[in-house]
């Protein structure tokens, strides 16, 4: 067993690698909003909103695909657990944004 790697996947779940370029395309559009909305003090743009629905967009899509993702028997679960958790995280933060954006 020495050189062999016992630990590799021989298959990648496409799905899963798509649910987390979605969850980083979320990430940058939501912190581009957020970048703009301090720069501006709380009165950016429109473009500002749009960043953060195209971001819940991106998040929801990815979560779509990480459901489909755990039902393909391909690839490792470690990559899986990573789009579904990156996309919850993004969900919850752009709710808690959209909550104190109500409030303010």
């Amino acid at each position: 067993m020495v050189g062999k790697n016992v630990y590799s996947v021989k298959s990648i779940c496409v799905d899963a690698v798509i649910s987390c370029v979605l969850a980083g395309v979320s990430f940058i559009c939501q912190f581009t909003a957020f970048i703009i909305s301090y720069v501006k003090g709380g009165r950016g743009p429109k473009a500002v909103g749009l960043l953060g629905i195209a971001a819940l967009l991106f998040a929801i899509t990815g979560l779509v695909f990480c459901r489909s993702a755990w039902k393909s028997p391909d690839g490792g679960i470690f990559m899986k657990r990573i789009s579904g958790a990156a996309n919850v995280v993004m969900i919850v933060i752009l709710v808690v944004f959209f909550i104190i954006g109500l409030k303010g």
